[in-house]
């Protein structure tokens, strides 16, 4: 037994024998309470069925069991009711295979084959009477053909489902002007959906959802839901019959019902206005999913390229369609992309924002329609990459759904390499999501994953040239460097050559210096010195020798005018020597009287400087480091102070 088995068994108690639900226990019909009065009795029970709305699958079991024992007193409304509730059971189950086997025991079940047969036989009496039948109106013929059609019982030509439709196709006629615009809506998707939809039911239905659409000012009589239910019916039944327009009713009947749809559609998006909310986006995202949901605004524009293709372009009105959607659907994109960045359980849960499916639908229309830009095809990428990295499962992305975006990919819209790295390494970690892929979708695959190849040598002649602008600007700096060192000890040597040169014409100014001390008979040695001091304040430190005109020249100073100031000033000495001279022989002349020589004594006469003396006084000042610090070990008596 499938583990589904369950979902349609009765219950069996240990003594083998069959076990009521606390439901289907004749105590809650009770005679007593319910028998008196069938505007008692029917209230009741259908607040029974209604109760029986669970996600829980096994509850069908229960909802048979008690449609079965009390079928003879549950009233159309009643029974179709059930059937609606086994519906939204079916569309609560996720697993497809979980799904299946549901659906094979509902058809194999013969307490659903005799409730079918109990409704069709009230939708008939009803139809053939042509009166009003107590508790069939249009909205319980709306809810049982939708609900045959969502249990997928009417798929396919001869079974139940699809014959207990076509069968009150003349009631369903009859009662359109009774419809809601929900109800018609409906009508129309469930009827679209069948093998061989009859056109003019499908006519009648759009006949009537236009005259509806043009009367409405406001946009409020249809929800974006029922438009995109309405729209879509179109495309499909359109792709089933040829020449659909032409047989559809009258001539532009189609076109009547596309321009009213788009016209609804249009002043609802205008009367959004959609702020994008990044602070709160879990709350924005459920606000605009009740608003107008994100597959309603996707299915719009969808079914309009199915219907027009390019030829959307070329309608004002739904040109307009297109333009307001691309707008509303950047800004979901847009808390899609921020949402998913988060990385959090939620986004991948949330109604909101831009799914897989969504994301295929609208690049497949704007494409069709001729009508995809760059910044859209951009943000679906963008999304889809962050979709493709899920770290709580793998990617829901149908094989179909990724196919479309790697079509897209061929467009030259935008730049693809990121969405498409990032498959690539995803099929490369997990090689068994494409392991049941067609050969068409492999080789889609194949083809987009070759883009990555031209991008692949372009990233490494990018690199390359990277590396090589780096290598010669590595060379220019290094030739840069060479140049300013050369420079440098360019500028250096001609320096030390200036400083020389200095040197050497501070050395040329002081020979003749050198050359009086040599011929001098009576020169002072104390000339020299000071003349050492002179050139010391003048700039050139340490004297005359070593630190002094040797290398100790300030390099600002003018040698040539050191040189001529320091002959100057030797000459100006020189002739006060020669003056002092003269003033001691005349002195050595008057007798002198008592004391010492000079003070009062005796004046010793002083004789001039032998040739012997003057040789060696030479080589004393050849010997002398003269230097401001330095004096000889003999000293002479200081000038007169008149000589300074």
């Amino acid at each position: 037994m499938s583990s589904s088995s369950f979902l349609l068994s009765p219950r069996v108690s240990g003594t083998g024998e069959k076990e009521c639900s606390p439901l289907t226990a004749p105590a809650l019909v009770s005679a007593e309470d319910d028998a008196q009065s069938d505007t008692c009795t029917v209230p009741k029970l259908l607040k029974q069925i209604n109760a029986m709305h669970t996600k829980e699958a096994s509850r069908a079991s229960e909802l048979l069991g008690f449609a079965g024992q009390c079928s003879i007193i549950l009233d159309p409304i009643n029974l179709v009711t059930c059937v609606y509730r086994l519906a939204r059971l079916y569309t609560g189950i996720r697993h497809p295979e979980a799904r299946q086997a549901w659906k094979a025991e509902l058809n194999e079940s013969p307490s659903f084959q005799v409730l079918l047969r109990t409704i069709q036989s009230h939708m008939l009496a009803a139809q053939i009477y042509s009166q009003e039948v107590k508790g069939i109106d249009a909205r319980c013929v709306s809810n049982l053909i939708w609900a045959l059609v969502k249990l997928d019982l009417a798929l396919e030509a001869g079974c139940i489902g699809n014959e207990v439709i076509l069968s009150i196709s003349p009631l369903v006629l009859r009662l359109l002007g009774q419809s809601s615009p929900q109800g018609l809506a409906n009508l129309l998707w469930a009827y679209a959906k069948l093998v061989e939809p009859p056109l003019e039911v499908i006519s009648a239905i759009m006949s009537q959802m236009t005259d509806m659409l043009s009367r409405d000012q406001t946009g409020s009589l249809f929800d974006a839901q029922a438009l995109s239910n309405s729209i879509w019916a179109v495309a499909h039944a359109r792709s089933k019959l040829a020449n659909f327009d032409a047989l559809c009713g009258p001539p532009g009947s189609v076109s009547a019902f596309l321009v009213a749809i788009a016209i609804s559609a249009n002043t609802m998006l205008k009367s959004l206005y959609t702020r994008l909310d990044l602070a709160h986006l879990s709350a924005f995202l459920n606000n605009v999913e009740q608003r107008f949901s994100c597959q309603a605004l996707v299915n719009i524009v969808w079914s309009f390229s199915t219907i027009l293709g390019e030829e959307c372009g070329q309608h004002p009105v739904i040109t307009q369609l297109f333009l307001n959607s691309r707008k509303e659907a950047i800004i979901r994109l847009r808390a899609t992309y921020a949402a998913l960045q988060t990385q959090q359980s939620w986004v991948y849960h949330l109604p909101g924002g831009f799914n897989e499916q969504a994301l295929s639908n609208v690049v497949y229309a704007y494409e069709k329609a001729g009508l995809l830009d760059r910044e859209l095809l951009q943000w679906v990428f963008s999304v889809a990459t962050l979709r493709l990295d899920r770290r709580d499962a793998p990617p829901s992305f149908k094989p179909q759904e990724l196919c479309t975006l790697l079509r897209a990919t061929h467009l030259e819209i935008c730049e693809p390499q990121p969405f498409l790295s990032k498959l690539a390494r995803i099929v490369q970690t997990m090689p068994w999501i494409v392991r049941n892929w067609s050969s068409s979708e492999l080789n889609e695959l194949s083809r987009a994953l070759g883009l990555l190849q031209p991008s692949l040598m372009a990233q490494q002649q990018q690199q390359a040239q990277a590396q090589q602008q780096a290598h010669h600007q590595a060379h220019r700096q290094a030739q840069q460097q060479a140049q300013m060192q050369a420079q440098h000890q360019a500028q250096m040597q001609a320096q030390q050559q200036a400083q020389m040169q200095a040197q050497q014409q501070a050395a040329s100014a002081a020979l003749p210096l050198l050359g009086m001390t040599a011929t001098g008979t009576a020169f002072d040695i104390q000339l020299l010195l000071q003349a050492n001091a002179l050139l010391s304040s003048a700039g050139m430190d340490g004297g005359m020798n070593g630190g002094g005109m040797n290398g100790g020249m300030n390099p600002n100073m003018n040698p040539n005018w050191a040189a001529e100031m320091l002959a100057a000033h030797v000459q100006q000495m020189a002739l006060q020597q020669a003056i002092a001279r003269q003033l001691n022989a005349a002195a050595a002349a008057v007798h002198p009287y008592g004391g010492r020589a000079g003070v009062g004594g005796t004046m010793s006469q002083q004789q001039p400087m032998s040739s012997n003396d003057a040789q060696q006084a030479l080589q004393a000042l050849r010997g002398l480091n003269l230097n401001s610090a330095a004096r000889p070990t003999y000293m002479l008596p200081q000038a007169p102070a008149s000589w300074s």
